[in-house]
């Protein structure tokens, strides 16, 4: 009876370890892209400061805990270690297991992976609903679009890098952008397979 149970246990830790040498792509794609913005937003706080360029700055460790590891999540232009490398050191950990995972499941590597994404035909949808999942693909392009165009623009002009309500704006979008991108990619391959 304990040898099941260690079969089963065994088992268990197999699949995670492979799951962690070999993530899917999509969840490759997300951690990537949740690393970039991390080194960005790391790199601003530590040299500008995220909150008020010159003198306010995020202390991660109180902001992403809600205050249980730190007491407040803004403090002075101060460096620290503790917070700002683990940080950085995160969002660096995110890019390269993401990187990994995509050149192990995208065909080309991870160089076809970053082509496609500029050369993708979501943006193409944004001047024509005629291209491959109609409007629907349009309103997503347009989605996504505005989510990043209004997160950069409001950050930039207005030094809100960490700001919540520019969160509450740009998430919704984003999110709406990629679920209208797979329901029109579903309705596309349905009504492809209705034809034959």
């Amino acid at each position: 009876m304990s040898d099941e149970s260690g079969d089963s246990g065994n088992e268990s830790v197999s699949m995670i370890v492979d799951w962690i040498k070999s993530p899917g792509k999509a969840f490759s794609s997300l951690v990537f892209g949740l690393g970039v913005w991390g080194l960005v937003l790391g790199i601003v706080n530590v040299v500008f400061g995220a909150v008020v360029a010159g003198e306010r700055k995020v202390v991660w460790a109180g902001y992403l805990t809600m205050g249980y590891l730190w007491d407040e999540p803004y403090s002075e232009m101060v460096y620290r270690p503790w917070s700002d490398t683990v940080f950085l050191a995160m969002a660096v950990t995110g890019i390269a297991w993401g990187a990994w995972g995509i050149h192990q499941k995208v065909e080309g590597g991870f160089q076809d992976w970053i082509k496609g994404i500029f050369f993708h035909p979501i943006w193409t949808s944004l001047v024509s609903g005629r291209e491959e999942g109609g409007m629907t693909m349009t309103a997503a392009a347009w989605c996504l679009l505005l989510g990043i165009g209004f997160y950069t623009y409001w950050s930039i002009v207005h030094w809100a890098w960490t700001d919540i309500g520019v969160y509450a704006v740009t998430a919704p979008l984003i999110a709406f952008g990629f679920g209208l991108r797979f329901l029109a990619l579903v309705d596309d391959s349905d009504s492809s397979l209705s034809e034959l």
